[in-house]
């Protein structure tokens, strides 16, 4: 099928190319996009900008639909390791931002809502899919269903967090300058999202563990860094995320990479340890409101 958006999602550069066809082989439904598949190096067809380089997948913009009615049991279970990662976070962020109102888009099931709360930040959440949401509710966490910016919500955010959003969205910039509108005065944004420049990606290839259904869109620092600007934001540290799993986890999935006759039965004991990862393959970027140019108003 031809792309259906010919334009780059970043710079708005032409005709981009085809960089690899889809190899999507059965129709699509929720549980391609769900949050732990695993199929790795499935993908739709993935096309290069000429200009900046950026790489979208420009036959699979519209997925919300897949995202509302997406329902993913094994994310819930791992809940503790999830919640770890989102504590490391907001640890990182307490450094600049120590208390105000955050937001976090795309909240799955309210864990950093949860955390931010305990740590002191009057925090909320919207999540598109209504089992997630549903989720959160149970454990009365402040989490709406619906994609940011909602009707009727308020404008003005101290923090707003997008954590592994952004590369699910065919329209990044517009959602950045979203962020950017509702960021307070001293407001702060955190985006994290894969790193396809990685040397991970790199040694990997096609089978990194990134390129997945879901992800639509691939950013390395320089083209994220292009979206920000694009989108009226600065940036003001950038940091490679550390993310915990459990170890149970990292074994199937580490499994996939290797032949059959090398695959072990997994221990039992595996899920009773959570495991500290760093592959640098991720990029976290603290950002705020670019400063008002010369006769623009504040």
């Amino acid at each position: 099928m031809p792309h259906l958006n010919p334009h780059c999602w970043i710079c708005g550069s032409e005709n981009v190319q085809l960089e690899k066809p889809s190899n999507i082989a059965s129709p699509l439904t929720s549980k391609s996009f769900s949050i732990t598949d695993s199929h790795y190096g499935v993908t739709a067809a993935i096309y290069r900008c000429p200009a900046c380089h950026f790489l979208q997948c420009s036959d699979l913009a519209e997925t919300l639909p897949f995202y509302e009615n997406l329902v993913d049991p094994d994310y819930e279970a791992g809940r503790k390791e999830r919640s770890a990662q989102a504590r490391r976070i907001l640890e990182l962020l307490r450094k600049h931002r120590p208390r105000g109102r955050l937001l976090d888009i795309g909240a799955g099931s309210g864990m950093l809502v949860e955390q931010a709360i305990h740590m002191g930040y009057e925090a909320e959440g919207v999540e598109p899919s209504a089992w997630l949401q549903a989720m959160a509710l149970e454990r009365n966490l402040p989490v709406r269903l619906g994609t940011f910016p909602l009707p009727g919500a308020s404008s003005q955010y101290d923090i707003v967090t997008l954590i592994d959003v952004v590369e699910h969205v065919s329209d990044p910039v517009r959602l950045l300058q979203d962020i950017a509108g509702s960021l307070s005065k001293d407001g702060i944004a955190i985006i994290v999202t894969p790193d396809v420049g990685s040397v991970a990606a790199r040694m990997f290839g096609w089978r990194w563990w990134h390129f997945r259904v879901a992800h639509v869109g691939y950013f390395n620092e320089r083209t994220l860094l292009l979206a920000l600007g694009r989108a009226g934001l600065d940036p003001i540290f950038v940091r490679r995320p550390v993310w915990f799993f459990s170890a149970d986890y990292l074994w199937v999935r580490l499994h996939q990479y290797l032949p059959k006759f090398l695959r072990l039965p997994q221990p039992r004991f595996l899920k009773t340890l959570v495991i500290p990862v760093n592959l640098r393959d991720s990029l976290l970027i603290g950002c705020m409101r670019k400063p008002p140019t010369a006769g623009s108003a504040a």
